[in-house]
């Protein structure tokens, strides 16, 4: 999936990916690759050329663990409160193509996998989205 969405790459953009842990698991594949395929997106389409995302994911007995990080536009503070809401735009995105419903739709695929979502971002520094999902 990380392999799909390096053609979207910007010049000089890469994904960098680092997987650990072996542990068999049982996750509903279509929400999970929806999920990861939607923050890819969003990394590669607010990042500038010419730098790097970085795709973790972690297997534990406990939890499946993934983290999409860029270093992006950021999301200022003001924004961060509203930004899993239906049709959201960031003050800093509008000039950037989108519908709004990304990280909503991401956000309720997490929710039906009893997960959960957080993040952290900095205006002109970039965002990492972490995802918590039970096993």
């Amino acid at each position: 999936m990380w392999y799909e969405m390096s053609v979207h790459c910007k010049p000089g953009q890469e994904i960098r990916t680092d997987f650990s842990g072996d542990r068999p698991i049982v996750i509903d594949e279509r929400l999970l690759k929806n999920i990861c395929i939607n923050l890819l997106s969003n990394a590669i389409k607010f990042s500038p050329e010419n730098s790097a995302i970085v795709l973790l994911c972690h297997i534990s007995s406990s939890e499946v663990l993934l983290s999409i990080k860029d270093s992006g536009i950021g999301i200022s503070e003001e924004d961060q409160a509203h930004l899993f809401e239906r049709f959201f735009r960031a003050k800093n995105a509008v000039n950037i193509q989108g519908t709004g419903l990304g990280l909503n739709i991401v956000l309720r695929y997490i929710e039906l996998m009893n997960g959960s979502i957080e993040f952290k971002s900095e205006l002109e520094k970039g965002s990492v989205f972490t995802i918590h999902i039970p096993q």
